[in-house]
């Protein structure tokens, strides 16, 4: 008995998909993938084919009412449900971007990081790190409390801010601790936490943009901070 040709077929092209993305695909091909989650078995095809037959395009299945959708012989309730919740989501995501464009903070400078943390520690009283996550262009993806200590230190977490940095795909990590009763600028230990954090983001292919020190509404860039100490004992 011959092979049914469709054998494996669904399994074969998520395969495809997740190597290589959608952009491999012709534009029935996308849709008959977006139909294997509205019909669970058999060829979705041919119903890809007859959508963008009466719609004319794939931008307009997408825009189509559901009313419309459901004329189309093999597409119920279900499946036209489907295709407007995910043009619907589209929306949704292209208008999150245009937010995020318009209003995320770049942390592309000693000065944009201080003043970005600055008004987040300056009221704790307790040591506080927190670690802000950057994607390519400096914009802030997420920030979040890393760790928090008594009122004399706070342990600076290199595993968990190199395993959070990778999950949400930064491209560079801006960190900050304060202190809240003491001086302004770094002690040994903030140096050496800050170059094993580096280190551990350097390895994984991470910027460690800065570690910014907050205190008394002032911040100093431990980069900086460092760099200025080297040059003194130079001279």
């Amino acid at each position: 008995m011959a092979e049914n040709p469709h054998t494996g077929h669904r399994r074969r092209t998520m395969e495809k998909l997740r190597r290589f993305g959608m952009g491999i695909f012709a534009d029935h091909e996308a849709l008959e993938i977006l139909l294997y989650f509205a019909v669970r078995q058999g060829d979705t095809n041919p119903v890809a084919h007859r959508l963008l037959d009466r719609f004319g395009s794939l931008h307009a299945v997408f825009e189509a009412p559901a009313e419309q959708l459901c004329e189309v012989e093999g597409v119920g309730p279900h499946t036209a449900d489907l295709i407007k919740t995910v043009y619907a989501m589209v929306g949704r995501y292209q208008e999150d971007v245009r937010k995020m464009e318009a209003h995320s903070d770049r942390l592309n400078s000693h000065e944009r990081i201080g003043a970005y943390f600055v008004p987040q520690l300056s009221g704790e009283r307790d040591e506080v790190l927190l670690a802000a996550y950057l994607d390519g262009a400096g914009r802030v993806i997420k920030c979040e409390e890393i760790a928090r200590g008594g009122h004399a230190n706070v342990p600076v977490d290199a595993y968990k801010i190199a395993r959070n940095a990778l999950l949400c795909g930064a491209a560079g990590v801006a960190v900050a601790h304060n202190h809240p009763s003491g001086p302004v600028h770094p002690s040994a230990e903030d140096i050496q936490a800050t170059g094993r954090l580096r280190q551990a983001l350097g390895g994984l292919g991470i910027e460690l943009v800065d570690h910014c020190l907050v205190a008394r509404g002032r911040y100093t860039s431990i980069d900086q901070y460092r760099r200025t100490e080297e040059l003194k004992r130079r001279k």
